[in-house]
């Protein structure tokens, strides 16, 4: 192990370990000990830790971590310690750590209420794509939009995930017209770990979070796994196969490819209501990435290429084409897109650097639904410029930078254009202070121009207090804003009858869609995260409480009428309030369990209506997952068995009290069991097969459709979801890996 020394004003600094390859990578949880009182702290994810110092501590710290022989430094006040692990190529011949891990660890550390979900907690449940990612987890909810079309949305702090950043390795994610079908987009064997973040989040990506942000992190080229294979099959025919493989150009250069391709060959209709259950069709997508890393020049880059075509077709299964029961949707999906990032670390100072990131992504969408033809192109362009660095010391930190996003969108929607561009140009900053270990205290503000909207002003705080090791509490507070695309975020409203409204027709604004606002709101919340041990075992509680209010919303409202679906500016109030518990333990040895509940409060002030509670937003849901593994040592066979349960409580549904009887639904849904389970079985470290069941309880809601049998009627309406679509169903799949 090697030091350097600088001057500062305080014992702290950086670990970080030296790989065979010559790269250093940070540290985390490294144990640091004055000898001689035996206090004590960690580093936190940067590999940074700081230290205070009395005259009982003496001169010298003692730094431990798993895997390296413990080192002692001497060290005198005000120095700045950059602390080096070497990586020997042969240490031991072969060691063997049992050490419990949880799958989704909860983060004592990052000033923001961070939960990082591993690629194991994945392994928990079939995971095919993004959307399938948050099954064990109580944080996410994700719900289908329509009877019809497929598409899919999450719900996050009450609200639709359109208001959650999605990023995609800290990149945007699928946007505007890839809403409804982005979170499709991402296989889920391609994916390495999540970053579920609450509140409004920081300034450096970006504006338009309001309720949080979900970050994505795929397979690495240089990770340990050199080659995986996956394959999926269902008991509706529904197939799947990903491959991700990768290789070393030079201990500094790596590359990796992913492919994935998915078929739906066949129409299944278990509730018996004439429609396919879900689109019939195919996705086939590939992305290539290289990733550059040279610790010694301090030089990093990375390129990220990914392209794909989904084709989906829906509709009735019993009736043909001129028959007047027919209907058809029919939805096709190109997009390519490209991400790259620049960066610079000081080697002498690695508090001290600069990046940049940019994107860039094209997606073209075809869309016949019934008698409705959407037709949407979007060119998007993004970049982010950074430079990171400190006041004085490291108690002291901040992000400085420029952002530049453009996005060109065509839409056309039964002959009428919804064309638009939005360039906004933006700068931000952002200040750490972090003096211990126990309190740091983020606060940026971003300041940006929009060509449509203007001036555009979001302040966040976010405060972190930790009395000890076992205890964070955490407060935030932030602005969001983000631009509406009505059409795109209700494409489900297009598998009925509805006469679509948009805006103001008789608006003289310049303002896309008829004058609709841009929607503004503001994320207050706070949260205690306490770690304890029961019969020696460890286990984690979370308490938040989170509130989102909007002082300018664009509300989609279906209460008006049932034959209509307008889109206008909130005049109002809007809000929602969420509160969640969840605890996590290991009840005996190997069996993890969470548990969770969730109470939620969302009120919409709709057009002649008042302030009513928003549409398919259940009051409470509660969450139970029991996960067992036969044996911690990863090299041998072994068994994991999961189940998951949940309920989900009672929502409100849009007023259709105007329609006949017979083609009216309650106007609250009941609230109702659902339940999962998965076993797998591992041979060795290679090879693994699983096999599972889905809503084992079968449970299906019932009518989906109103007036199926008559699509053509202005009763018809596929887009009053607020439960299963279909019921129970069976999958088996394999992995196989070479590293």
């Amino acid at each position: 192990m090697k030091t350097g020394f600088t001057q500062d004003i305080s014992v702290k600094g950086v670990v970080m370990e030296e790989t065979l390859d010559g790269q250093l990578k940070p540290l985390e949880f490294v144990n640091v000990v004055w000898l001689t009182s035996n206090k004590s702290t960690t580093t936190d994810s940067t590999g940074y830790f700081f230290i205070a110092r009395g005259a009982e501590d003496g001169d010298k710290l003692i730094f431990q971590y798993l895997g390296f022989d413990q080192d002692t430094v001497t060290v005198n006040g005000g120095q700045y310690l950059s602390v080096v692990f070497k990586e020997e190529a042969k240490v031991l011949d072969e060691v063997v750590v049992s050490h419990h891990k949880r799958t989704t660890e909860v983060s004592f550390l990052d000033p923001l209420q961070m939960q990082n979900i591993s690629k194991e907690e994945l392994f928990k449940a079939a995971c095919c794509n993004l959307s399938e990612s948050f099954e064990t987890n109580a944080t996410v909810d994700v719900s289908f939009t329509d009877a019809v079309t497929g598409a899919k949305e999450i719900q996050m702090l009450g609200l639709s995930g359109k208001y959650s950043l999605i990023s995609q390795e800290q990149m945007p994610g699928a946007t505007g017209i890839a809403i409804p079908y982005g979170l499709l987009y991402t296989p889920g064997p391609w994916i390495e770990s999540i970053q579920i973040s609450k509140g409004s989040g920081s300034v450096l990506q970006g504006y338009e979070s309001m309720t949080g942000q979900i970050n994505v992190e795929l397979k690495k080229p240089f990770d340990k796994e050199k080659f995986l294979l996956n394959g999926f099959f269902n008991e509706a025919y529904r197939s799947e196969m990903n491959v991700f493989a990768r290789t070393d150009i030079s201990p500094m250069f790596n590359t990796a490819i992913m492919g994935h391709y998915s078929l739906y060959p066949r129409q299944e209709d278990h509730n018996h209501d004439g429609f396919t259950d879900i689109p019939t069709g195919s996705l086939i997508t590939l992305l290539n990435r290289w990733d550059y890393h040279n610790a010694k020049t301090g030089w990093e880059s990375q390129l990220l290429i990914q392209w794909l075509k989904d084709e989906k077709e829906s509709g009735t299964v019993t009736h043909e084409e001129g028959h007047p029961g027919f209907y058809k949707a029919q939805i096709d999906n190109n997009r390519i897109q490209v991400h790259g990032k620049l960066g610079y670390v000081f080697p002498a100072k690695r508090y001290n650097s600069i990046g940049s990131q940019w994107g860039f992504a094209q997606q073209t969408q075809n869309a016949i639904i019934g008698e409705h033809l959407y037709d949407a192109r979007q060119t998007s362009f993004y970049g982010n410029w950074l430079y990171r660095s400190i006041i004085g010391d490291t108690r002291h930190q901040y992000f400085a930078g420029l952002s530049f996003k453009y996005d060109d969108y065509t839409e056309s929607l039964d002959s009428i254009s919804y064309d638009r561009k939005e360039i906004v140009p933006g700068v931000f900053f952002e200040y750490t202070y972090k003096p211990d270990n126990r309190l740091t205290l983020v606060s940026g503000v971003r300041l940006d121009h929009h060509n449509l909207f203007g001036w555009l002003f979001n302040p966040r705080l976010h405060l972190r207090y930790a009395p000890s090791e076992s205890i964070v509490f955490r407060a935030s507070a932030g602005r969001g804003m983000r631009s509406p695309l009505p059409i795109a975020e209700n494409l489900g409203g297009l598998a009925s009858s509805r006469e679509w409204k948009i805006g103001d027709p008789n608006s003289n604004s310049a303002l896309p869609y008829n004058g609709l606002e841009m929607e503004k709101a503001w994320n207050f919340g706070a949260s205690i995260s306490k770690e304890f041990k029961i019969d020696y075992r460890s286990g984690v509680l979370v308490v938040d409480f989170y509130q989102t209010r909007f002082t300018q919303r664009a509300i989609a409202d279906l209460d008006i009428s049932p034959q209509q679906l307008w889109v206008y500016n909130l005049d109002g109030q809007s809000y929602a309030n969420t509160f969640q518990a969840e605890i996590q333990y290991e009840l005996v040895k190997r069996l993890d369990v969470k548990l969770a509940y969730k109470a939620q409060q969302s009120k919409v002030t709709y057009r002649n209506e008042g302030t009513r509670e928003q549409i398919f937003t259940p009051d409470s849901r509660f969450f139970i997952n029991a996960s067992y593994v036969s044996s911690l040592a990863t090299y041998k066979g072994h068994w994991r068995v999961s189940a998951t349960l949940h309920y989900t409580g009672q929502q409100r549904i849009p007023d259709t009290d105007s329609n006949p009887v017979e083609f009216q639904f309650q106007p609250y849904s009941p609230g109702y069991w659902l339940m999962n389970g998965q076993l797998t079985r591992v041979f060795k470290k290679n090879m693994e097969i699983y096999a599972g069941a889905e809503n084992i309880f079968n449970f299906k809601q019932d009518p989906v459709i109103i007036d199926a049998e008559h699509p053509q009627s202005p009763y018809f309406d596929s887009g009053l979801i607020w439960g299963p679509i279909f019921g129970r169903e069976w999958y088996v799949g394999f992995r196989y890996s070479i590293k």
